[in-house]
């Protein structure tokens, strides 16, 4: 039984400088050049369509917009129907983290609006959405996290099962650092957790994901020793919440979840991937593999789409898009473990998954500065 899995930080902000003009879709080159970026880029370095495509897509920085106006028109599209463009052959789901109106520092919006820095601006009865996407194939479903049935015991095997909505299985838990303030050090960060049933001949097993996107300060990793003590504990504080809150509060609840009849009394398998803003050699990313999470990327050796790229071959998974010197640091992980325990030794074979992959944009200013993880997890019987 094997899980593959794939998270990008899709830096998508860019999408606010460049709308095109009206009447047209706000949006219209974005999809283009991300689409044209997973259509000839990034689906031939996985080999798709061969049975190399992701299973489940965890995307950080996605972009999105709501249209409150009395008549709403087809040119400010929500998050969900951007991804579904860009990611055909998948269900998607956009959960926004900051919004212009709920929000609403004008450190972080004003530049979009009427009478700011760029030309197609954000009108005020368009709430624009900054946040994750959740993708998941077509064909392997989604589940419920909890079941309507306070005794187990008294479920059917297909009580997980969702509505045509799937919004019972999901939960955005947030990392809130307070007011924001218009800048990147108070942008309100989240984790995302979602829940498949994987099926195969002779085993059914629970998938938990988590999709997360920890926080980070101006100016850390730049020399200064208190800034990034202050990152760096800030980051425990919200995997402490992640393992302890999350993980492990889920594991523990005893009513209203699926019971062990259905899958044989087999743990839960977890996947907890995305930007931690952390490298690989961090206290936060040390304590993660410390309780037993296994590494599903060991090779940070970047592939670069372009071969003769200076970023081709240099360890790391976000880079710089105005200073090639800068080397490239390593922020972005996706880790695969159990809860109450560990597993056995070489009981997970991660040999499948890719280096970190850094794709080509014919439309360079909607480049990610993020690379795509691709891991490719089988699991233990």
């Amino acid at each position: 039984m094997e899980i593959r899995v794939m998270s990008w930080n899709m830096a998508g902000a860019k999408l606010f400088e460049h709308l095109d003009p009206p009447p047209g879709p706000a949006a219209g080159s974005y999809i283009a050049a991300f689409r044209d970026v997973w259509d000839r880029s990034i689906g031939p370095w996985l080999g798709t369509p061969q049975g190399e495509g992701p299973d489940i897509m965890l995307l950080q920085e996605c972009i999105g917009f709501e249209d409150l106006s009395p008549e709403p028109t087809g040119r400010w599209q929500s998050g969900k129907m951007l991804l579904e463009q860009i990611f055909p052959g998948y269900e998607c789901f956009f959960f926004p983290s900051v919004t212009s109106h709920k929000n609403p520092h004008p450190g972080k919006w004003q530049r979009y609006e009427n009478g700011g820095e760029v030309d197609a601006c954000i009108p005020g009865y368009v709430d624009a959405r900054q946040g994750y996407g959740i993708c998941i194939r077509k064909g392997l479903g989604s589940r419920k996290l909890w079941i309507p049935y306070r005794d187990p015991r008294n479920a059917s095997a297909d009580a997980d099962l969702p509505g045509p909505d799937c919004h019972a299985c999901f939960e955005s838990i947030g990392f809130t650092p307070g007011l924001y303030l218009g800048s990147r050090d108070t942008e309100p960060r989240a984790v995302l957790m979602g829940r498949t049933r994987l099926e195969s001949a002779d085993e059914t097993r629970y998938l938990n994901y988590l999709n997360v996107h920890l926080n980070t300060l101006t100016g850390e990793r730049e020399g200064s020793i208190r800034l990034n003590r202050m990152a760096s504990s800030s980051r425990l504080r919200q995997i402490d919440l992640i393992l302890d809150n999350v993980v492990s509060a889920y594991q523990e609840a005893s009513e209203y979840k699926m019971p062990d009849t259905v899958t044989g009394g087999k743990a839960d398998i977890w996947i907890i991937g995305g930007d931690f803003n952390a490298t690989y050699d961090a206290e936060e990313i040390e304590h993660i593999r410390r309780m037993g999470f296994v590494d599903a990327l060991p090779d940070k050796q970047l592939h670069d789409a372009d071969p003769d790229s200076p970023y081709h071959g240099q360890t790391g998974t976000k880079w710089s898009l105005h200073n090639a010197s800068t080397p490239a640091v390593v922020l972005d992980h996706i880790f695969c473990g159990l809860e109450h325990s560990t597993f056995a030794a070489g009981g997970v074979d991660v040999s499948g998954s890719r280096r970190p992959y850094r794709p080509h944009f014919d439309r360079a200013e909607f480049a990610s500065d993020h690379a795509v993880l691709y891991a490719k997890i089988r699991l233990p019987a």
